[in-house]
């Protein structure tokens, strides 16, 4: 079997990035006789792009240029720059036409459902793929059951069609942490949009930190209090070191950066919403995300455990994906 994978969005840094590079490894790495062939388009980008994947197919376009091109003009199949394929997996930017099969991964759907929270050109963007997926795939994976039913009920795709194959830790958390980062602290990841609610969780550690003796609070991520974007060295040194890692999130499609605290064996206090008990399970402690008190209660009952860890590997998420890949050709 031959499988083109738009691969252009492994470069960013984001969790789609993490997903994006750690299937496509695991692919290659599990089923050698098959044949996975990594395209990827940048115009700044190309040389990251050729370390990740060294025998990638690159061509120097930009990502608004293919909007154009394969979203709204819907011209040039992607059989063009892959080459005869069997099965087009397409990245979660754009969706080209094709004579291949055509698979998608879904991570969440917070453009279409928080769209104040985004640009307009990406709501745009992601309305307009979105769209096609829904009239031309012939399989979506979603990360999460919650995601898989958001994208059901918003487009009326067929569930017969949709597959839930959660994601694994990213290879980057896998760093060895120093151990040298001295004081108490409790950490948090994520930008200043309103479903990362930071800025109850900021409240919440200002009113009830005296209460409840909580050390102090570090978000990794912008805005107040945020230490701003750091390496991925820095993170699980941050990570790994914490008394807390705490996810107040209202919104997430899975929730990556809890396998990542399971690893390093940090207590968990999250949001109770359907994605993160979907990854946690019983090992974390979870919290009303609308409650500043609850929030901060949760922090001071955290315990830690991996056990949950053991359920996500990305070998079981390349047998997955190969198994849609076989039931569409």
């Amino acid at each position: 079997m031959k499988v083109g994978i738009d691969v252009s969005q492994a470069v960013y840094g984001t969790g789609v990035s993490d997903y994006t590079i750690d299937l496509f490894n695991a692919l290659k790495s599990n089923y050698p006789l098959d044949q996975f062939i990594p395209v990827g388009f940048s115009l700044r980008r190309q040389d990251d792009l050729v370390r990740l994947f060294p025998h990638i197919k690159k061509y120097p376009i930009p990502p608004t240029l293919l909007d154009i091109l394969w979203n709204q003009w819907h011209s040039l199949d992607f059989e063009t720059f892959s080459g005869q394929v069997d099965v087009y997996h397409s990245s979660d930017w754009t969706q080209a036409p094709g004579k291949a099969k055509k698979v998608t991964t879904i991570h969440d759907l917070a453009p279409i459902l928080y769209p104040n929270e985004h640009d307009p050109q990406i709501v745009a963007v992601h309305s307009r793929r979105l769209a096609l997926v829904a009239k031309e795939c012939d399989a979506v994976i979603c990360v999460s059951q919650n995601t898989a039913h958001d994208f059901e009920t918003l487009y009326k795709y067929p569930k017969s069609k949709i597959y839930v194959i959660p994601e694994a830790l990213p290879s980057r958390f896998l760093l060895k942490p120093n151990k040298n980062i001295d004081g108490d602290y409790i950490v948090a990841i994520g930008a200043r949009q309103h479903r990362k609610n930071i800025d109850r969780l900021i409240s919440a550690h200002e009113k009830y930190q005296k209460k409840y003796k909580l050390p102090k609070l570090i978000i990794i991520g912008e805005g107040k209090l945020g230490t701003g974007y750091v390496s991925d060295q820095r993170l699980v040194d941050l990570l790994a070191n914490a008394k807390c890692f705490v996810y107040p999130s209202l919104y997430e499609g899975f929730g990556l950066p809890i396998l990542g605290a399971f690893h390093h064996h940090v207590p968990i206090a999250c949001s109770d919403i359907a994605p993160f008990r979907e990854v946690g399970g019983n090992s974390v402690t979870y919290f009303d995300p609308n409650s500043e008190e609850q929030i901060a209660l949760a922090i001071t009952q955290a315990k830690s455990s991996s056990n949950q860890l053991q359920k996500f590997s990305w070998t079981r998420t390349a047998t997955e994906t190969m198994k849609v890949y076989k039931s569409i050709c």
